[in-house]
């Protein structure tokens, strides 16, 4: 019997020490598909896309939007350095498009761009024009970045950050790759299922207007608790004899149509912007407001904060993932 003894307690000590199972990494499940067109000239709407081609029965039926204001101001100088920033807000309702409420609450909702069907050269973009209603060369569509809402500051001469418009999120690939995306049931969703070409690693989170990121159940009619800012910059176009029209002015990007999926992000977690990196207490300062538990970086930053941090080397904005032609907001080293 004691011969046994050591083979017992071996076994004992396997189950006890064993690593604890780890954590499910966090998960993106899908909503519905969304247009939101927005110009320079202050006027938006939104409206919803069918899913994809399988009938996803578990899924929700996209979000209410409703349209709230557009910010619009140039910064440099035409030919040399200028660029446009357009940020368009909309006020969100915990509901179907269709506006069905929720009956649950719902947390970290974020708007992913994606390219489906006739989107222009790789981009989320259904439609970029001019003032004129004159079509955007492919080249300057690809040009468009996303980032957080920025407002001008007069004091400094360039572009902060507008308190309350920092709602760009920045994913890995892996995060939004064709299986990634979850069903309400759990089942992974391939990009046919949605029915879209690509998703990209980047979104727009809504946020809580009284406080947080989660939006109260069964909402009434009226009850708009979410906001969400969406922000892009382009270059100015310069002039040049060589194209029709030749003044830059007339062949500037104006009016936007884009794709975006409405996804719920299992995770709380904020990302700093490229426009940030200079003042790491401004994410620092975010993440504490929304109790974030995760903080990401893109190459660069120098943040060391008491929220943990993952640095996100590349973030693609047009073009599939792998695409050697792919255009990135970023693409670099981490440390």
């Amino acid at each position: 019997m004691t011969s046994r003894l050591p083979f017992i307690a071996a076994l004992l000590c396997l189950a006890a020490c064993a690593s604890p199972p780890r954590p499910a990494p966090p998960a993106l499940q899908p909503l519905g598909l969304i247009e939101l067109s927005f110009s320079a000239g202050g006027i938006s709407s939104a409206h919803l896309l069918p899913l994809g081609p399988q009938d996803l029965t578990d899924q929700p039926r996209g979000l209410q939007l409703r349209p709230l204001s557009i910010a619009v101001f140039n910064t440099g100088t035409r030919n040399v350095d200028g660029v446009r920033y357009i940020s368009a807000t909309y006020r969100v309702r915990n509901a179907d498009a269709d506006g069905t409420a929720s009956p649950t609450p719902r947390s970290n909702l974020t708007l992913i761009p994606v390219s489906a069907g006739d989107t222009l050269a790789g981009t989320p973009y259904r439609a970029v024009t001019t003032f004129a209603g004159g079509s955007v060369a492919p080249a300057v569509v690809r040009s468009v970045l996303p980032g957080h809402g920025l407002r001008f500051d007069p004091l400094r001469a360039q572009p902060v950050l507008n308190p309350g418009g920092e709602d760009f999120q920045v994913f890995t690939e892996t995060e939004i790759a064709p299986g990634s995306l979850r069903s309400g049931s759990g089942g992974s969703l391939s990009y046919a299922d949605l029915g879209v070409q690509t998703v990209f690693p980047y979104g727009y989170v809504v946020r809580n207007v009284a406080g947080g990121r989660t939006l109260s159940a069964s909402p009434a009619a009226d009850q708009f608790d979410g906001q969400v800012t969406l922000s892009v910059r382009v270059p100015l176009q310069a002039d040049d004899a060589g194209q029709t029209p030749a003044e830059g002015t007339r062949r500037d990007p104006w009016a936007f149509r884009v794709v975006l999926l409405a996804v719920q992000d299992s995770a709380t977690r904020v990302t700093q912007s490229p426009d940030e990196q200079t003042d790491n207490a401004l994410v620092t300062q975010r993440a504490a407001a929304e109790a974030a538990t995760q903080v990401t970086v893109l190459p660069g930053s120098s943040y060391a904060g008491p929220v943990p941090a993952r640095c996100v080397n590349q973030v693609r904005t047009a073009g599939l993932a792998g695409d050697p032609g792919a255009t990135y907001l970023i693409k670099g080293v981490c440390p």
